[in-house]
Formats: C-alpha cells, sequence, structure tokens
C-alpha cells in the first residue's frame, strides 16, 4: 500500500506540500471512483485518472529507449545537452526512471532505464558478466591481427588489462564488438590500443535486451 499523494509526487504530477489544494480543485480518480483525500491508500493494480489521464501504479517500471547521439543518459540537461527524459515526455513514469550505465552523448544505442535500483545494480554488476553489444566504425582498416588482441583482450591506457571479447568483422571498417565490462569509454579505448579510432558506435544489446521493434528516438516499456 501507498498514499496516493506520493505516488503522484514520485511522478511530479502534483507536490505534496500542496496536494490537499490539489485533490479539490482537479478530479482525481482510483478505479473510477472520485478520491477526495490525498493520504487516500492505493495499490499495484490500481488506475489512477488524474486530470483525465489514466496511469496503472506500477510498483516497478523498466523502459527501452533508442537514444538518439547528442542526448545524455544524466537525469538532468547538462550545459547546452539535453537529458534522455526529454525523449520520454509521455511516459507518464519518467521522473521514477534512471539509468543503468551511462553513455557518450556523441552515440547512439540502447539506453536501459528502471525506476528499481535493485534491476540497475544486476544489469552493471561486473560480477554478472552481461554483454554489451556494438556496432563500431572504424577510422581505418582493421586486420586480421587486431581483431584478434581485441578477441583476447587488450591494455587501456591506463594500464588495465580488458576481459576477453567477441568481435565480429562485418566490413573493413566496421565491427561487431561484444564485451562483458562497463569500463569508462571502454570501447573507443580498446580500438584505441590496437592503433585505431571509433567513428561511430551503437549498442545493439544490453543482455536479452535488444533495440527490435524500435526506432530513433522511440521506447517502450520492457516487460519483466
Amino acid at each position: 500500500m501507498i498514499r496516493l499523494d506520493k505516488y503522484l509526487a514520485n511522478l511530479w504530477l502534483i507536490s505534496r506540500r500542496t496536494a490537499d489544494k490539489i485533490f479539490k480543485s482537479t478530479e482525481i480518480l482510483v478505479n473510477g471512483e472520485k478520491i477526495i483525500k490525498s493520504d487516500t491508500k492505493i495499490t499495484y493494480g490500481d488506475v489512477i485518472t488524474f486530470d483525465g489521464i489514466e496511469i496503472d501504479i506500477l510498483e516497478k517500471v523498466h523502459v527501452i529507449l533508442y537514444k538518439p547521439a547528442w542526448y545524455i543518459s544524466s537525469d538532468e540537461d547538462e550545459a547546452w545537452y539535453l537529458s534522455y527524459r526529454n525523449l520520454l515526455q509521455d511516459c507518464p513514469y519518467v521522473e521514477m526512471l534512471h539509468v543503468a550505465g551511462r553513455l557518450d552523448q556523441d552515440t547512439e544505442w540502447l539506453l536501459l532505464l528502471s525506476s528499481d535500483w535493485q534491476f540497475i545494480h544486476q544489469v552493471i554488476s561486473p560480477k554478472l558478466n552481461k554483454e554489451k553489444e556494438y556496432e563500431v566504425h572504424l577510422g581505418r582498416n582493421i586486420s586480421d591481427k587486431e581483431l584478434g588482441e581485441l578477441a583476447k583482450g587488450v591494455i587501456l591506457d591506463n594500464g588495465y588489462h580488458t576481459l576477453p571479447a567477441k568481435v565480429q568483422k562485418l566490413e573493413s571498417k566496421k565491427i561487431l564488438l561484444t564485451i562483458t565490462e562497463w569500463k569508462y569509454h571502454q570501447v573507443k579505448r580498446m580500438l584505441e590500443a590496437v592503433d585505431n579510432q571509433v567513428i561511430y558506435l551503437k549498442r545493439l544489446r544490453i543482455g536479452e535486451w535488444t533495440l527490435e521493434g524500435l526506432e530513433k528516438w522511440e521506447w517502450k516499456y520492457l516487460e519483466k
């Protein structure tokens, strides 16, 4: 059970301090019944109608977003970059969501979001070895020798030796790279370790979750 005003505040639809006034001036229904007390208890599975908009009461929310370039994975806008949350304005749970693993602003790829910190931890924990698959476009042709080095693991600029990776050559300047770690700028640094450069990067998959069915800018709820 959870208080109705608290849940609406979590969605940033109301402020707890002004809840009583809003409940008097705005039609708020729970399962079709008009509610006038802000401390009314609700439970998961109930349906709120707030100012004509229906919102399911969910215990946990998980979302997959196809993030385009030049949006950041921060919950807030930073400098001249917009937060990914600007792409989820039609999602009523947007203010409850947080990112599982940060991304570079100049790349486009699968962004996994959740309101459940335990779920996020399970995704990004290095102990669980969740695979992350990337389409990588390169600055120059890549040789079989360099593919082999990436597959065995390379030494990054800080001396860290990466774990073995899966590497598939798609074109002379394009590879499919699958890693299980979350090191800072890891894909770019791995290619730098073999004297190459990432020109374009797209994350296609995290674990079992993919961009299937999504176009750029689109999102969908994750069934879990």
